[in-house]
């Protein structure tokens, strides 16, 4: 099955961690804002000044991270 939301442009990725962010507080039970709780994951390339964003099984493919990306690295279709 395709997902909803897609990477895009990792390159573009900031490392800001505002997608993760808002994907902890909106899909959550605790309604916070802890991106270890999140189902996308941004981590840094080992040395290297640019991100890696992957998505935990269990992720909810319901675009909020795309909504909240302001680099264009992801696209929710």
């Amino acid at each position: 099955m395709d997902r909803l939301t897609n990477v895009v442009a990792e390159q573009n990725c900031a490392g800001c961690n505002l997608c993760a962010l808002a994907c902890s507080f909106f899909n959550t039970e605790e309604r916070v804002f802890n991106p270890s709780k999140a189902f996308i994951q941004i981590e840094r390339k080992d040395g290297q000044n640019s991100f890696a964003v992957s998505f935990k099984e269990d992720c909810l493919d319901c675009g909020t991270c795309a909504e909240y990306c302001h680099y264009g690295v992801l696209s929710a279709e």
